[in-house]
């Protein structure tokens, strides 16, 4: 069989398709569902960021769509380390998340002073206290500092959403797959 009459068949041209769309490169997620309940509820949001190269840090660089107990909160525009907020008084440095909810350190306010409303993620001695810990303040409840709360990693959550690119090409491969059965049962 020439290669011309090889390639011109639909199921050979459908799986070639998939093949390609499941090796090719994929890049890192960009956007994460992010969840975290404290001792007065639970914030919910959107995370857009870059994953690294451990596929475990993710360095943010916004935050939208933030809920807390299920109500709209107030728009948290300004990320930045929580060790730099604490430093310098204001939203500087690199925030930082993880999927396994280890090396925190996050702060998201609704002003670059940090100060009418926000929350975040201390890592160890930043405030003194040798564990990781969570602090918030107006809108997404009072968890002050310099106490703040204990982080509790089994309340926090931070997940890919998925690429759109990787939901066609598995919905592709399901769909050859259907294709393959059906051709099966009438031969």
């Amino acid at each position: 069989m020439s290669l011309k009459k090889y390639f011109n068949k639909p199921l050979t041209v459908a799986l070639a398709t998939v093949a390609t769309a499941t090796l090719a490169p994929v890049a890192s997620a960009a956007t994460f569902n992010f969840s975290y309940t404290s001792s007065l509820g639970t914030i919910t949001a959107t995370v857009d960021g870059t994953l690294q190269l451990d596929n475990n840090t993710v360095f943010v660089s916004s935050m939208s769509n933030t809920t807390f107990n299920g109500s709209a909160a107030p728009a948290l525009p300004f990320v930045g380390s929580f060790a730099g907020v604490i430093s310098s008084g204001s939203v500087t440095g690199q925030a930082v998340l993880s999927l396994d909810g280890s090396g925190l350190d996050f702060a998201a306010c609704d002003n670059t002073a940090c100060s009418s409303s926000g929350f975040g993620f201390s890592p160890p001695n930043v405030v003194g206290n040798p564990f990781d810990l969570f602090a918030s303040i107006g809108g997404y409840g009072s968890v002050p500092l310099p106490g703040g709360e204990l982080f509790v990693i089994t309340n926090y959550s931070l997940t890919p959403v998925p690429d759109p690119a990787t939901v066609l090409g598995l919905l592709s491969g399901a769909g050859v797959g259907l294709l393959c059965k059906g051709r099966k049962l009438e031969g």
